[in-house]
């Protein structure tokens, strides 16, 4: 079977198949890994003697290194089987050897995108402050409110690093992982789903956006991870290929944790967990104006990109 056979054999497929039920599948198919995922946590917990439910809920800030590598392992474990397996797995079904080309991950990226997209997204930063701040301003439920404050406190506790490796591992678990994952899921099948159903690039963006904020089920921070996900999904529309909101998803999520070993080490006087509560307004209406200049310069890159393919 050739190229045109096997993508015609794809856009076949998804014809006999309603969208309700291509989500379904990817629904199933996230189920199924998750499964496996809880398989694997058990699996690894029996191996190494503990219990990732209780190491959780006793971590503190003098947890031991063992106790943080092992919560971080299944960390990771997560992240592979509820986002990057479940991604794979969809896109094989659907475009068999052409999965590559349906995710868009099968071209290696303009540099000059890499670039706009990782300073693009630093530039956000105060933006998504502002978001962070209005949602911190919108009353919820006490039980909301302390659920907030104690992942925050697993968070902090886990970007611990007294050993070398430890950054690495966050870095990994973290940032890498994630940005890989969530890109997939969200930018990569998604929003390209939401697109092509209703025909309209914004809305696809700001659903698939809302979408990927709900799912992190952390509400204080709603708001800006929204944010982050429109703006993820403003380079996928405009590039075309994954690897730039993977990139600068990674951008986002690694200096979040760079900074935070900085504070630990001394390196900066900053809490970067802290100083997301502090807006300012100067730095805010700054962040807009270049947010939107790279954002022009990103757009017009790519489309000047796409007219001299066409010529």
């Amino acid at each position: 079977m050739n190229d045109h056979e096997i993508i015609d054999s794809a856009l076949d497929r998804e014809r006999i198949t309603p969208p309700v039920f291509t989500l379904a599948i990817l629904g199933m198919i996230i189920f199924l890994c998750l499964l496996l995922g809880l398989g694997m946590v058990e699996s690894y917990g029996y191996f190494k003697g503990m219990n990732v439910t209780e190491a959780l809920a006793n971590l503190t800030a003098d947890s031991s290194t063992s106790i943080r590598d092992f919560i971080r392992t299944n960390l990771l474990i997560n992240h592979l089987t509820t986002f990057v397996f479940p991604a794979l797995v969809f896109s094989y079904f659907f475009y068999k050897s052409k999965w590559t080309s349906f995710l868009n991950i099968n071209k290696i990226p303009i540099v000059a995108n890499l670039i706009l997209g990782g300073v693009l997204i630093i530039a956000a930063f105060p933006l998504a402050q502002l978001a962070f701040w209005i949602n911190m301003n919108i009353p919820m439920p006490n039980f909301l409110v302390e659920m907030e404050e104690g992942t925050s406190e697993m968070v902090r506790n886990l970007l611990l690093a007294e050993q070398p490796h430890e950054l690495w591992f966050n870095l990994l678990t973290i940032a890498v992982i994630p940005a890989i994952g969530e890109e997939l899921i969200f930018r990569g099948i998604l929003q390209k789903k939401l697109d092509e159903q209703l025909k309209n690039p914004h809305l696809a963006i700001w659903l698939a956006a809302l979408i990927f904020s709900a799912i992190h089920m952390q509400f204080q921070g709603f708001l800006s991870r929204m944010l982050l996900g429109g703006i993820l999904g403003y380079m996928y529309h405009w590039t075309g290929n994954l690897w730039v909101p993977i990139f600068a998803h990674l951008v986002n999520n690694a200096v979040q944790i760079i900074g935070q070993y900085f504070f630990q080490k001394g390196m900066i006087e900053t809490n970067i967990d802290r100083a997301i509560l502090d807006v300012n307004w100067v730095m805010t209406l700054v962040a807009f104006a270049v947010v939107g200049v790279l954002s022009f310069a990103m757009k017009k890159l790519n489309d000047r990109n796409q007219e001299e393919l066409t010529i």
